[in-house]
């Protein structure tokens, strides 16, 4: 934690003022070092500290002699080194993890594995290809086989982000939390929480479009290096093919400003971007700045940004499955994408405007004063009192502008529709002025995902997408523009398609525009109608999970997001069995049936190919968790003639002949019901017979719920 003013102030705010200090701490399970490898022509010398005479290990790295018809040795980039140090540090025995700042560089690294493997520069670190058999079963029906993060597994490394299938996911995780993958490559969820930890980081690049990144960021990754009670220490190094003398200096700049965290306000890095962003477009040069912000919606716009997201959206997309998002095809490590959009910093100011201001429907005229209360005493007064003295006042200016002009522009009703749905005022507006017809088309996709009715299923998500992928925040990021089949995609992607067969370039599209915008969209939609007092007729939800799963029916949504790694099994079952479910509750009754055991202990279900799947999720899925018991009475007819004794019997569900008994206590069939029951188990079942009848008094004690049709007499 940095010390001085910044904690000062949010030590104060945390504790409103009340006396008393921050407890702190500097111990860490495992030492911090950070150093260098350097390459030197050919070879590479690797650092273990900052200063230039400090510990070394000399020819860490060797130059690799050209095979085959090839000419140049490698490493010939700065990745290529990043890949050798990795290796080398894995043949010690130590897990190795390489940081790349850009989600769009990681699988480009899984490329290079693949193709340093097959051309023989890399041997593949795997020692038992059996432990990874499952994730590539998984890999393969979710990624195909060729995909880098599929493909690299033989290799014995892990291409990990957050654009990943959950199915394929959760098995990458497995395999590393039991230690079978020895190199990662992770993009920057690497800061944000997910838990990976390793011997070794390497850094290769230090810049995101265009920028540094952050000291906070950096020392959030830095803190992966060193495996608690696992390594004596972390090794943090930067990996330097060119460039030496600046990606040093470079190097110990972000090394410094880690160990010197900020804690600055969040609102006010907001309000500074958005105060320099309307500086160049030369709205703040106006001498009626305040006012144009406070009553036109295009003053918070750029024309270039629009200009070019038009064209962009005009385009379609252009597909390029070389190698181009690599770090290493940009100057100074630098990627050719645009800082982020000023329509996506003004949508975070409006969510902060609905956080500063929870009376939604307060009245215009209250606003200052309601944006003063909630901003005294808060960490961003404090920290702004320390900024010059022009400041605060922009930044109040600021705030007061954004506010009047939603307010003057929404209902209340309006805003709250926009606060539930996340989304700032330009998509609250557009998504208001065509709200009904999104209910109509979002209602006939979840009724068509519940009947598994593909057609209309299709044809209403194509409606939804026709009016949510093209505008913000829904739109495609550059690199996965939608192409002009976008339609026949997304059918063979909720149909479930192999994903082979759809194709990499197309699975693009299918994992930024659909599985994450698309079911944004739709969720959005979703919980603005709820805010707005809307209760669902039947189950709703449908459609986003069939978009988000990749099946066309919901409860085959159900089981993968139960954690069936499997569409073709999810498919195959409900398909097979016809079940009816629409709750985790009854989906795990269905489970536990007589009739899905059966089909499990045979082997081969629902598929061959996909048995062992299915058996193991049934599995961990029956075992999660202890469900209450309930005590449940039935009335319910004997197939026999001739009604039996009275007196207390038995109630028997699993007798191999499909068919529920009324036994004797020691299990003497007395006689066979007209319907059967489906026990989910464990129960306790009894009947009793007061005489001269064949209708059973039935009391059963149990988990789960029983499903027991009632027979004509």
């Amino acid at each position: 934690m940095p010390s001085g003013d910044e904690l000062d102030d949010l030590t104060a705010w945390i504790r409103a003022d009340e006396p008393g200090a921050p407890v702190r701490s500097d111990w860490r399970p495992t030492r911090q070092r950070f150093g260098a490898l350097t390459w030197r022509g050919k070879d590479a010398l690797l650092r273990l500290d900052l200063d230039d005479d400090g510990p070394f290990l000399d020819k860490f790295v060797l130059e690799k002699p050209a095979r085959g018809k090839e000419k140049k040795p490698y490493p010939r980039k700065n990745s290529h080194l990043a890949l050798f140090a990795a290796w080398e540090f894995a043949s010690q025995g130590k897990r190795t993890l390489i940081f790349s700042t850009q989600a769009n560089w990681v699988e480009s690294y899984g490329k290079q594995v693949v193709d340093l493997c097959k051309r023989g520069y890399l041997a593949s670190l795997l020692e038992d290809e059996a432990s990874i058999a499952r994730a590539l079963e998984v890999g393969k029906e979710w990624l195909g086989e060729d995909h880098p993060a599929v493909a690299c597994l033989k290799a014995g490394v892990a291409i990990h982000h957050g654009r990943l299938p959950s199915p394929f996911l959760r098995e990458l995780e497995a395999l590393l939390s039991d230690g079978v993958l020895k190199v990662i490559v992770a993009s920057p969820t690497l800061s944000q929480g997910l838990n990976l930890n390793a011997a070794v980081l390497l850094v290769p690049a230090l810049y995101r479009a265009s920028e540094k990144i952050k000291g906070e960021e950096f020392a959030n990754v830095a803190g992966r290096a060193g495996r608690a009670f696992v390594d004596v220490e972390g090794l943090i190094v930067h990996v330097m093919f060119d460039k030496v003398d600046w990606r040093k200096k470079e190097w110990r700049k972000l090394v410094a400003s880690a160990k010197a965290r900020t804690l600055k306000s969040g609102l006010i890095q907001i309000v500074a971007e958005i105060l320099d962003r309307l500086s160049r477009e030369g709205v703040l040069d106006r001498h009626d700045a305040w006012e144009y912000l406070a009553n036109a919606r295009e003053a918070w716009r750029s024309p270039a940004e629009e200009a070019a997201v038009a064209e962009r959206l005009a385009a379609g997309a252009e597909y390029d499955d070389g190698d181009g998002d690599d770090e290493d095809g940009g100057e100074d490590e630098e990627e050719t994408i645009e800082e982020e959009p000023l329509s996506q910093i003004v949508e975070r100011l409006d969510a902060t405007v609905f956080g500063l201001i929870e009376a939604l429907d307060a009245d215009r005229a209250d606003l200052p004063k309601l944006l003063d209360e909630a901003l005294k005493g808060s960490l961003w007064a404090r920290q702004i009192a320390r900024e010059d003295e022009d400041i605060a006042p922009l930044h109040r200016k600021i705030f007061e502008a954004r506010a009047d002009l939603i307010w003057k522009t929404t209902t209340a009703q309006a805003r709250r529709g926009h606060f539930a749905m996340g989304v700032g005022l330009e998509a609250g507006l557009t998504i208001d002025a065509m709200a009904d017809e999104l209910a109509q088309l979002l209602d006939r996709a979840d009724e068509a995902a519940l009947s598994g009715e593909i057609d209309e299923l299709v044809d209403a998500l194509g409606g939804l997408g026709d009016r949510l992928l093209f505008m913000r925040p829904f739109i495609p990021d550059k690199a996965n523009t939608l192409p002009a089949n976008w339609k026949a995609i997304l059918r063979s992607w909720v149909s479930g398609e192999d994903v082979a067969k759809i194709g990499p370039q197309n699975m693009r599209a299918v994992e930024d525009a659909f599985t994450y915008r698309l079911v944004w969209a739709l969720e959005a939609i979703r919980t603005r109608r709820i805010s707005l007092g809307w209760s669902p007729d039947t189950v709703a939800g449908g459609a986003a999970a069939a978009v988000e799963t990749g099946v066309p029916q919901f409860m085959m949504s159900m089981l993968i997001r139960a954690g069936l790694p499997s569409r073709r099994a999810a498919m195959a079952a409900v398909e097979d069995a016809k079940p009816v479910f629409v709750t985790p509750a009854e989906m795990r009754v269905w489970l536990e049936s007589d009739e899905i055991t059966a089909y499990t202990d045979a082997g081969d279900w629902p598929t061959p190919d996909t048995a062992a799947l299915w058996a193991r999720f049934r599995t961990e899925a029956l075992s999660g968790g202890i469900q209450k018991w309930s005590v449940e009475h039935y009335k319910r007819l004997l197939d026999i003639a001739v009604a039996p004794p009275a007196g207390l019997y038995r109630i028997v569900t699993d007798e191999g002949d499909g068919r529920t008994w009324l036994t004797t206590p020691d299990y003497q069939q007395v006689a066979a019901f007209k319907k059967p029951a489906v026990d989910p188990k464990p129960s306790l079942f009894s009947g009793r017979l007061p005489g001269n009848t064949r209708l059973v008094e039935a009391l059963r004690v149990g988990r789960g719920k029983l499903r027991w049709p009632q027979a004509d007499a």
